[in-house]
């Protein structure tokens, strides 16, 4: 008899052994998945904005009550920002960003086995973290840094504090606190993360009795407190609230939708990913697509079991019966929940199902866990794991093969970015806090500063409305320019500029940055610029400070090159709506018209006090142009109001500047 103990001892240590040696290589391959090729992770506009507000904090000393505009009426809480903020204390780039993120998001798996553990045991525990560890959608969004990015493990830490307390199982009562504080955490990083309260609520009031006392109170209060900042950021911004409502509300009726079931069985079956990811110019895409497709099909079926499990377990009122209550109300109640929409239900909205939808496959799939089928299972398995290893592969070749998009930067490849904005930062010498120059630091840049500030890790203000190099900025303190695909003008800008080959960066898919500083400009040193000085007041605010001819004397056909040399003198409330740019008309000695064009307009909100703008523009001579004399007449026009803005030299006011013009 002792020796059948000691033997079946024995046997259950070496199971315990195998199970822990299972469990790190299910959290290791994970890892592997979120971790591999991270620099190929597509960094967008919502991607920035948590980190460019935390950049603002840190810069201005700022504190934000509430975070980024969402596509519903109410901005975003704020708390991710403050999380995002803590690695950029360290190190400011986006790497660190990224890389505590995922980190984050890799325990996840482990969060998942541990609680399918206790509520169904230890192999649909084994199945179950597999299943989140793999799957390319899970991986995908634990790549992200958007307001959302804490989702995988905030649902799943949820989830393992709360379930087996739920469920009836002894608990510690801070494991049941950090649920709370996870909630909490979710809640006041993403308003649309609000919808776990419907299953969190529900699922507290049916097991009430099972919850300790203590924990569920303190955790409540935390929940409510930060709330109650929140809400306070939000009263002091009502106004645009209820002003984004009507544009919300205005959308069309609700309708019954597929998309929310859809979404979240694709979060267990990977479904749709090749499709979506992994499909421009990607090869065997056709047999990765129909080997999806089985697969889908194959794990729908084990969650479908995993469910009828879980309804068996409840009508017969067996042990599990409140452990299927728990993960099909908080599986389904997000569903139900979005199955009725006005808008897009979007993909990520369903990772509030987590990790419900594994562990009902899990459950479901562990059917074929017994002796002359378990093969079956490990052999699926492993399929699984090579599948969705290729699709993620593909999907990052796809983006290594296009890293960047556009000029303005948004979907670049995290790599790619990164570069560019350690450039930036270099450039502008930026210190972790600023001492010299207050912050934001203004650049000139096809961007949105979100995008810019987070790729930089540097608190920037972004001009807008140049072009580059026809239409450029000086200011009065050094301005730093980021051309995308645009050549330094060495000629026309030498004795303004600095440009920097050796930071020239030259991109896999043709795409090419060069940085160019502008020196500081004050106004003495930009009256020198122009070769033939004017200097006119304007009743629109701006200067004009002269101009540069190549030739006074043309022939038709030809045009008139001129550079004109404008200034930044006088800002007033009244100028944000004015949309100013330059005329340029030929006319005779009778005032008749011969040609004209428009020089760049530029809405005067973006001006800044002593910036100097520097216009070349070409006038076309029309090639039938009687010879004579002309005046090339140049005016200050808002085209958006037709208002016409005279020059008001000592002399008294005038329309336009009058330089002579000879066609012979």
């Amino acid at each position: 008899m002792a020796r059948l103990q000691h033997h079946t001892s024995e046997k259950e240590h070496i199971q315990d052994r195998t199970t822990r040696l299972l469990v790190l290589l299910i959290i290791i391959l994970g890892a592997i998945f979120r971790f591999y090729s991270l620099g190929l992770t597509r960094h967008s506009y919502d991607d920035s904005y948590p980190s460019y507000d935390a950049l603002r904090m840190l810069s201005t000393g700022t504190l934000l009550l509430t975070g980024q505009p969402s596509s519903v009426f109410l901005d975003n809480p704020a708390l991710m920002s403050y999380l995002q903020a803590i690695p950029l204390l360290i190190w400011r780039s986006p790497w660190a960003i990224y890389l505590l993120i995922v980190a984050l998001n890799s325990t996840a798996t482990f969060f998942t086995y541990r609680v399918a553990r206790d509520l169904l045991g230890r192999t649909p525990a084994l199945i179950a973290s597999f299943l989140f560890a793999v799957n390319p959608w899970i991986v995908h969004f634990s790549r992200t840094t958007w307001v959302q990015a804490l989702m995988p493990l905030l649902t799943t830490n949820a989830a393992w504090g709360l379930w087996p307390a739920m469920a009836g199982q002894e608990r510690p009562h801070r494991q049941v606190l950090l649920a709370f504080v996870a909630l909490t955490v979710l809640t006041q990083s993403y308003i649309q993360a609000w919808g776990i309260l419907a299953q969190v609520v529900l699922l507290v009031v049916l097991f009430r009795q099972r919850i300790p006392r203590r924990p569920l109170l303190i955790g409540t209060a935390i929940l409510l407190i930060v709330t109650l900042v929140y809400i306070v950021g939000l009263v002091g911004n009502w106004e645009d609230s209820i002003a984004r409502l009507d544009g919300f509300s205005s959308g069309e009726g609700l309708h019954l939708t597929t998309e929310a079931i859809d979404h979240a069985t694709r979060l267990v079956s990977g479904r749709d990913y090749e499709h979506v990811w992994a499909r421009r110019g990607a090869e065997a895409y056709e047999l990765r697509r129909s080997l999806s497709i089985i697969v889908d099909v194959l794990l729908k079926i084990g969650l479908v079991a995993g469910g009828a499990l879980a309804v068996r377990e409840w009508i017969q009122r067996k042990e599990g019966r409140d452990i299927a209550a728990i993960l099909l109300l908080w599986f389904c109640i997000p569903i139900l929940l979005m199955s009725w929409s006005a808008f897009p239900i979007h993909i990520h909205y369903l990772l509030l199902c987590c990790p419900a939808g594994h562990l009902l496959a899990a459950w479901g799939l562990s059917i074929l866990d017994r002796k002359g089928l378990r093969w079956i299972l490990i052999t699926f398995l492993l399929a699984i794991m090579i599948l969705f290893g290729i699709n993620l592969y593909v999907a990052n070749q796809v983006v290594a093969q296009d890293p960047t998009t556009d000029a303005r930067f948004d979907d670049w490849a995290l790599e790619s970015g990164a570069r560019v904005g350690r450039n930036i930062r270099d450039l502008l010498g930026d210190p972790l806090w600023p001492i010299d120059s207050p912050p934001p630091q203004r650049i000139a840049a096809q961007g949105h500063p979100a995008l810019l500030s987070s790729l930089s890790g540097t608190y920037v203000q972004v001009l807008k409305g140049w072009n580059y190099p026809n239409f450029v900025v000086l200011a009065e303190s050094p301005l730093l320019y980021v051309l995308v695909d645009k050549e330094p003008e060495v000629e026309f800008l030498e004795p303004l500029h600095q440009s920097f080959p050796e930071r020239t960066i030259q991109f896999i898919d043709g795409t090419t940055v060069n940085f160019v500083q502008m020196h500081p400009c004050p106004r003495t040193t930009a009256l020198a610029l122009p070769e033939v000085q004017v200097d006119w007041p304007s009743q629109a605010g701006l200067s004009i400070l002269g101009y540069t001819l190549s030739d006074s004397t043309v022939e038709p056909g030809q045009t008139i090159d001129c550079a004109t040399y404008w200034r930044v003198e006088q800002q007033t409330s009244e100028q944000v709506e004015w949309f100013i740019g330059a005329v340029y008309q030929l006319v005779d000695q009778d005032e008749n018209l011969s040609a004209s064009t428009s020089g760049r307009s530029q809405w005067a909100r973006r001006w800044e006090l002593g910036d100097v703008y520097i216009e070349r523009i070409q006038v076309p001579i029309p090639a039938d142009l009687p010879s004579g004399e002309y005046e090339l007449a140049i005016g200050l026009f808002d085209s958006i109001h037709s208002v016409a803005y005279p020059f008001i030299p000592a002399q008294g006011s005038t329309d336009s500047v009058r330089i002579p013009i000879t066609v012979e």
